[in-house]
């Protein structure tokens, strides 16, 4: 068996881990559990990571360094902190994503599929950030989560004009692994601040281990069209 089939059988037990440490309450063990399938991933795909991919190893340094510094979050008042690494890990996704686009004609079909789920997600994150309001102390936490949602929408944005004009394999990963990110972040904020049950964090740590497994094949993927074949 090879070594990257082995490393993804790790994954298995590591998401019961993950849940079951949410069930349980024990924080520690849920960080722990989701920085090891980087390490698992790492170790899977090691002769094919590109590590002169800028984007990837920004993208993951900061992602992991969320992860560590979560870790600490009781002892210390590091949310803030947490949430710029991964704002700025979600620009250089973004950069990624842009960097595989190329522009073609849209029909009016595709313009106004455009409009319709981006004006739903907007809508949505909107009705989020209004519902954490009434819990949020001060205009400036406030201004830091409405500018940490808007970092969202443009990421759902690229993910939505790289899925549109390259449709490709690697690009169904990336819309796929745009919207984990989201519903991951929203889930998260909902626990925190207006629905603190543990069913909400089950869903939001699923979406988000599986969000590493995406984001990996995003990376790993070279960029090519499918073809109608692809389809059936």
């Amino acid at each position: 068996m090879s070594i990257n089939r082995v490393a993804l059988l790790v994954l298995i037990p590591l998401l019961f881990i993950n849940i079951y440490s949410i069930l349980d309450g024990v924080n520690w063990l849920r960080d722990i559990s989701l920085g090891l399938v980087y390490l698992a991933l790492i170790i899977g795909y090691f002769k094919q990571i590109d590590y002169s991919n800028f984007n990837l190893l920004a993208f993951f340094g900061l992602s992991l360094l969320a992860i560590i510094f979560n870790f600490f979050k009781q002892q210390f008042d590091l949310y803030w902190l947490i949430m710029f690494f991964q704002m700025v890990s979600y620009f250089f996704l973004s950069r990624e994503a842009f960097k595989h686009t190329k522009r073609e004609a849209a029909n009016r079909i595709m313009v106004f599929f455009f409009v319709v789920l981006i004006s739903s997600n907007i809508y949505f994150l909107y009705t989020h950030l209004r519902e954490m309001e009434s819990h949020i102390q001060g205009l400036v936490e406030f201004s830091y989560f409405t500018l940490y949602y808007i970092n969202l929408i443009v990421l759902g944005i690229v993910g939505l004009m790289y899925y549109l004009n390259s449709y490709s394999r690697k690009s169904v990963f990336f819309i796929i692994l745009v919207m984990a990110i989201i519903f991951s972040d929203v889930f998260r904020d909902m626990a925190s601040f207006y629905m603190s049950v543990k069913g909400v964090l089950v869903c939001e740590s699923i979406l988000r281990f599986f969000g590493v497994i995406l984001a990996f094949r995003f990376f790993m993927l070279p960029e090519k069209k499918l073809r109608l074949i692809n389809l059936v």
